[in-house]
């Protein structure tokens, strides 16, 4: 049986997929910041702009039905980080995407103020081309020798 999260980030990831549930563990001046290769502001403001954030991810791009599984996680109730694998559907074509990923989280009195969330995203790529996952780079430095 999995861990019960023991800091903000891990109670953070255990529930995506549940907008309500991370809706309620913001401050109200909470700021979300994604990948720069990815298009969306850094830093989202504000718990209007990252709960619509949170409710486009898992009703445009992922079914809710998701999951989450923390491989570490580390810090306190004011600064924590987890690294896990999240698992989902796209709701596009139905397929299974998996991916690991970084989330810092620093909080205080009122909630998680500041999220910096990371991952691969050449593996998103790679995924949703049907490839396997790390074959751009496999073909980039085969195409180098």
């Amino acid at each position: 049986m999995p861990e019960t999260p023991r800091t903000p980030a891990g109670r953070l990831v255990s529930a995506f997929g549940d907008v309500d549930r991370m809706r309620k563990l913001y401050a109200p001046g909470i700021q979300w910041s994604l990948s720069a290769s990815l298009p969306y502001p850094r830093p989202m403001k504000g718990t209007e702009a990252v709960v619509a954030f949170n409710t486009s991810v898992w009703s445009d791009v992922y079914f809710p039905d998701c999951t989450v599984e923390i491989l570490d996680e580390t810090g306190d109730d004011t600064k924590s980080a987890v690294r896990f694998i999240y698992r989902a559907r796209y709701r596009a074509t139905g397929a299974i995407y998996e991916n690991e990923y970084t989330l810092f989280a620093r909080s205080g009195a009122n909630g998680i103020e500041e999220v910096f969330e990371a991952l691969d995203t050449a593996a998103i790529l790679d995924q949703l081309a049907g490839r396997p996952v790390g074959s751009t780079f496999a073909d980039r430095a085969k195409a180098a020798d």
